[in-house]
């Protein structure tokens, strides 16, 4: 099998970024250096990008206020990218898209008005105007940031939605009917001030959430949290969290400290076994990507590489992988063709 592209999102001039919309790379597996393929593909803003099933469409969410939009792309043989056209989010600010295991719908989490949509995918894979919204409530001790919904990170597990919702300390549950519906379940609570970000699984139905008010990681449903290491007395507003591909390791990125921290899964609450250097400043995503950390710097416009060890779970030293304006996302793009 081919090497997955690798695509990274940036804020561009639309919101105050220095970025040029989608870069898409080619990845070498040894040194993790990525090489763009060609000149970065104009869109506004994409803050977070999601490969199709088939590893032929690309989605972004363009973070637009007060309207987001929602844009696809065709990826060709030589990982250029041809755009489908674009299409209203069903909120403001959207910073999350997934595509549902079957590949027939793209579901875009908006983080302005806490709004959640539903866009059915066409057969080339365009995506049509959203068919279903719902709108999350509620809200949360810290006034500046939890004065209303605000949803972070859309995920699935298996036809189950999870919703992370910042500004109502809720991981929102639905069910995605076959016919693009959303069917609400009982939501997981999260504590107060907690504000979910992201979520991660390990496997069918265990999952890992990160909170970035709370600078900790927390089973779901249930289960101790335990805080992240921070370097100095920077505070911390962690990001992304992934999981490895055994399931035995954790990886939060950690803005402020400029840090990634690695927890081994080896019982029954996550244990802190390092933090290490990003080489970024505000390591805004992560992604691993064969046997390198990949880690997007908002704040430097750099994108570094750290090498794993697939037995201990440890990280390398960063080593610079791709110099970029606002790098926002990383996402990887399976060639299966």
């Amino acid at each position: 099998m081919a090497q997955p592209l690798v695509c990274i999102g940036s804020y561009t001039p639309a919101t105050g970024g220095r970025g040029s919309g989608i870069t898409v790379c080619a990845q070498d597996p040894a040194t993790g250096v990525l090489t763009p393929l060609g000149e970065p593909t104009a869109t506004p803003s994409p803050s977070f990008l999601a490969a199709h099933p088939d590893g032929r469409r690309l989605y972004a969410v363009n973070e637009l206020e007060p309207q987001g939009t929602l844009s696809a792309f065709a990826i060709a043989d030589d990982g250029s990218l041809t755009p489908l056209g674009s299409v209203p989010s069903g909120g403001s600010a959207p910073c999350h898209v997934a595509v549902d295991p079957t590949g027939a719908y793209a579901l875009t989490a908006n983080y302005g008005d806490g709004r959640v949509s539903v866009h059915p995918l066409a057969p080339n894979g365009a995506a049509g105007r959203h068919t279903t919204v719902v709108e999350l409530h509620g809200d949360g001790p810290d006034r500046d940031r939890q004065a209303g919904p605000h949803a972070h990170q859309v995920a699935f597990d298996g036809d189950t939605v999870l919703v992370c919702d910042l500004g109502s300390d809720r991981v929102w549950r639905y069910r995605l009917r076959p016919d693009g519906t959303l069917v609400a379940e009982a939501p997981v609570p999260t504590p107060p001030g907690f504000g979910p970000r992201h979520l991660v699984h390990t496997a069918p139905d265990r999952a890992w959430v990160v909170g970035e008010l709370v600078p900790a990681v927390r089973a779901l449903p249930d289960g101790p949290a335990t805080g992240l290491a921070t370097a100095g007395p920077t505070r911390n507003h962690p990001s992304a969290i992934v999981a490895s591909p055994d399931g035995r390791h954790l990886y939060v990125a950690n803005r402020g400290p400029d840090t990634v921290t690695v927890l081994a899964l080896d019982g029954g609450t996550p244990r802190v076994v390092a933090e290490i250097d990003t080489g970024v400043t505000w390591p805004r995503d992560a992604a691993l990507i064969g046997d390198h950390l990949y880690i997007a710097g908002e704040r430097s416009d750099t994108v570094t590489a750290l090498r794993r060890d697939p037995t201990t779970g440890l990280l390398a030293p960063p080593a610079e992988a791709l110099t970029t304006g606002t790098p926002t996302c990383i996402a990887a793009v399976p060639r299966t063709y």
